[in-house]
This record gives C-alpha cells, structure tokens and sequence, in this order.
C-alpha cells in the first residue's frame, strides 16, 4: 500500500505521497474531494493522483531530443507509447519526507546527471494549508558548475468535472501539430473561449494558453462549492480527457510545450529558463476553497 503523509487543517485535508514523485494523492474540503483522489486499488503512480509537480520540465520535449548551448542532448522517452519526453523525470522517483507539522509537509529529491536529464540538479517542494487554502511550492536547484535551462509546473485533476463548471481568462493558445507540438499560436477560439463559466466538454482540449491572468476557477454549483486556482506565470495547460476519467487538469506551467526546441533559455515568459550554476527556479500554487453561489461573473 501507498505511504501517504497526512495533514489536517480547518476545512482542508491533504496526503501526499512521497514515494510516488512527491504527488499529492487527494485534496479534501468538507469532505469533498476536490482533485481527483489516488485509488488505493488501482495504479500506484503519480499521473493517477490529485496532483503531482513538472521538473525539470513540464508537458513534452519532441522525441526526448534538444540541443543546448550548441550542444545536442537525448533524454528518456518516458512513457509507454509515447514517443515525447513528459512531464520531466520527478514524478517518477520517490521523494524525501524533511518535515512534517501540523500545516506543512517539506519534500526533497536530488538527482545526479543522467540520460533523464543530463544535469546534477535537486528539488524542493512544500505543502502548506490554512483553514481553507492549499499553497504548493515547488523549486530547481541547479548541482552543475555551468548555466541550464528548467522548467516547472503543476497538474492538478479537478474531480468530478462532468458536474463543474469552469471559468479563467488567457489572451492567445498554441495549436498542435499531428504530433501533439505546438505549431501556431493563435487568439483562443470560442470554442475554447472560458471567461464565462461553462462545463468542460470531455476530449475538447489539451493546449497551452498564453497571456493567462493567473487565476481559474473551478465551481460545483450543486454542492454550493468552488475552487480558486492562483500560480505566478502567464501559461496554462488546459487538458480535459475524453476517456471518461471525469476530471479537467488546469496546469500551471513557467513555459509552453517543447520550449525547449522553440526558444533559447531565458529568452522570454513563454520559453525554459536559463538557471545559473548555484541558481534556483520556483514556482507556487494555490487552490482557494470557499462556498459558490454561482453569481455569474466573466474573468
């Protein structure tokens, strides 16, 4: 069985799940689940839990393959089938449990250079409640002697998506290619236009947006309960599988897909950043609770 961390605080109720990438296995308020909860009879894996962190890079890197200051790098294809690099390598190692309170779980996780990423780099990522909050942390130390690029991000499942409705503001979203790459950037569509709150359609979307306002909002109008998102970047992930999982994932990320092929390092908000030797890169996240009374309002 999943070791799980517990912490209860006012309305919130979180377990994180070291051993599985540092994720958090579920997000009660109330007694609702929030974020889609980890089974404890099914796949024991991060990508099957509430929420689990991107690093050193978020969503795909194409065919694992970049070149870096002129240099050409191949890292691990990561997942059956696929024949992208995702979600970086930190969902897949078990994390170290720093500290625990009442309010707050610490993890760590160091990794040395490998063909994962071929850098020496740590992670930090901290949990913290308050009565009716969740903030997450998360950090890239850079362990080598020279200038790298990294990313960050989160992937939170909302539960129940088939019953909320969902709500956030961004000025422009990147097409895919066949390949499931970013090709165009383009003004959001209607189709995927969300400033007014509407219900997810299953197997809709998965494309990062840009120019977000940094906030979304998850309601469940018939439990009389929302979820507000907040994280420091202007890109956003908005992913609603069509494979009956009955969730939507809105990702936080610090730059687009495949950034790495598209930008330099360091370039501009939408690219990797270039972290220097000693460096640090963070991001945060916090999910709001409160109770809905389903005002109509556009973001």
């Amino acid at each position: 069985m999943t070791r799980l961390i517990e912490c209860k605080y006012g309305d919130m109720h979180i377990g994180v799940a070291p051993e599985l990438g540092g994720a958090l296995a579920w997000l009660r308020w109330r007694g609702h689940n929030i974020l889609r909860p980890l089974d404890p009879r099914g796949a024991q894996r991060a990508n099957m839990c509430g929420s689990y962190p991107l690093i050193p890079w978020s969503n795909r890197i194409a065919d694992g393959r970049f070149v870096f200051d002129d240099q050409p790098y191949q890292v691990t294809r990561n997942v059956p089938d696929n024949p992208h690099a995702l979600h970086g390598c930190g969902w897949q190692q078990a994390w170290e449990v720093v500290s625990v309170s009442e309010t707050q779980i610490d993890l760590a996780l160091t990794c040395p250079a490998s063909d994962r990423w071929p850098w020496a780099w740590r992670a930090s990522q901290r949990f913290s409640l308050t009565e009716n909050d969740l903030s997450v942390s998360l950090t890239y130390h850079n362990l080598a002697d020279h200038a790298v690029p990294a990313g960050l991000g989160f992937h939170p499942f909302f539960a129940d998506a088939a019953s909320s409705e969902v709500a956030f503001h961004a000025a422009h979203v990147w097409l895919n290619d066949n390949n499931s790459l970013p090709d165009e950037e383009v003004a959001v569509p209607p189709a995927w236009d969300y400033t007014r709150f509407k219900t997810p359609l299953p197997g809709s979307v998965d494309n990062c947006f840009t120019g977000w306002r940094g906030e979304a909002i998850v309601r469940w109008p018939q439990r009389g309960i929302r979820a507000t998102l907040h994280s420091n970047t202007p890109n956003l992930v908005f992913f609603i599988p069509g494979d009956g999982r009955d969730v939507v994932a809105m990702e936080p990320v610090s730059h687009i897909n495949d950034a790495i092929n598209r930008f330099p390092a360091g370039s501009n908000v939408q690219a990797m950043d270039r972290i220097a030797p000693g460096g640090e890169l963070s991001l945060s996240m916090t999910i709001r609770m409160s109770d809905d009374g389903t005002t109509p309002r556009t973001l």
